[in-house]
């Protein structure tokens, strides 16, 4: 009966340091203030605002809007190359940013044009999956 015991401590014990060991490495502020700050560089700052960085349970999400001239707005074959270029940009920066923090993560940026008449329109995201890069894709409802 002991040995009995002894086995489903063994059990409970490995379940909870297997449970504990899968638990996600948390993104410190500091990284994420960083990436915020890409927004402020002359590469991307004056094509794009990251709008929101979020880290979520299986990958770290970047959204950003596509900046026009004060005053005007981006149509959409103007707003795809842009975009295209600046999430690729804007994900391995951030990708080494994480770097620095010793963390290797899913990274999902995606780009959203602002409209006239309010609102957004959603244009695409790029992806690093923790080992390459995926270009950009445009979105398709």
């Amino acid at each position: 009966m002991k040995k009995c015991y002894l086995v489903i401590t063994v059990l409970i014990m490995s379940l909870l340091v297997i449970s504990c060991g899968q638990s996600q490495v948390k993104i410190p502020p500091a990284a994420i203030s960083e990436i915020y700050a890409l927004s402020g560089t002359e590469a991307v700052g004056k094509y794009i605002e990251i709008k929101d960085v979020q880290d979520r349970k299986d990958v770290f999400y970047i959204m950003l809007y596509i900046k026009a001239l004060p005053g005007e707005f981006r149509t959409l074959e103007e707003a795809l190359p842009q975009a295209k270029a600046v999430t690729r940009t804007v994900i391995e920066s951030t990708v080494g940013i994480l770097k620095k923090y010793n963390i290797n993560q899913k990274v999902s940026v995606w780009a959203q044009l602002p409209l006239k008449e309010g609102g957004v329109t959603v244009l695409g995201h790029a992806e690093y999956d923790g080992k390459s890069y995926r270009d950009f894709e445009p979105y398709k409802p």
